[in-house]
């Protein structure tokens, strides 16, 4: 099984998105499975076009002059589009935010691949979250439409709980398609002797 991940953000990056990433892959690659990581243009490193950090290797999605998000989704297209023919993934996994899962359906739609949307957080929420925006609000509607519809496009969706599950399916994701891959914690990583 080989799968193209497309990420908003990776290592070297700290934060819980790239801690569950990266546990993801690990896990993946302990099955036996190929993983390859795009992230798409929020980033916010320095560009390379493929760099690697801790033996993971990352293509990059060149950053737009600006903060137009057509664009943002543009650019990520184009790259899976030059990406996508020389790995040929048997799936496209896309790790929310959906302006992750927009282009990775698109592209797949293009290319044959099934796509895989993660969701770990609705976007409407973690907006009205960090006040940017209030929910019912005009934005949090077209926001939440946004997602819906990529939700319905993906050809399965996996989320981190029981209840993002719940939500998916009350916005007509039939039951089957959907998967709970909750976090959870290695108990090798701690030992007896920690502080």
């Amino acid at each position: 099984m080989r799968i193209l991940h497309v990420l908003d953000h990776s290592i070297p990056l700290q934060s819980g998105y790239t801690f569950r990433t990266l546990s993801l892959l690990t896990e993946q690659r302990r099955l036996g499975w190929e993983t390859h990581h795009l992230t798409t243009p929020r980033h916010a490193q320095p560009y390379q076009p493929v760099e690697t950090v801790d033996g993971w290797e990352f293509h990059r999605t060149p950053p737009p002059g600006g903060p137009n998000l057509p664009v943002l989704r543009e650019r990520a297209e184009t790259r899976l589009d030059e990406v996508i023919p020389v790995i040929r993934p048997d799936i496209l996994h896309a790790h929310s935010p959906v302006l992750n899962a927009i282009p990775a359906i698109r592209a797949g739609r293009r290319h044959g691949i099934p796509v895989n949307y993660e969701v770990r957080a609705f976007w409407e929420d973690a907006a009205a979250s960090h006040g940017s925006t209030s929910e019912g609000s005009l934005r949090y509607r077209l926001t939440r439409a946004l997602e819906t519809r990529a939700l319905k496009r993906a050809d399965s969706v996996t989320t981190i709980c029981e209840g993002l599950r719940a939500d998916i399916a009350a916005r007509g994701v039939g039951q089957d398609r959907i998967t709970v891959i909750a976090n959870a914690v290695d108990p090798a990583e701690f030992t007896a002797d920690a502080p």
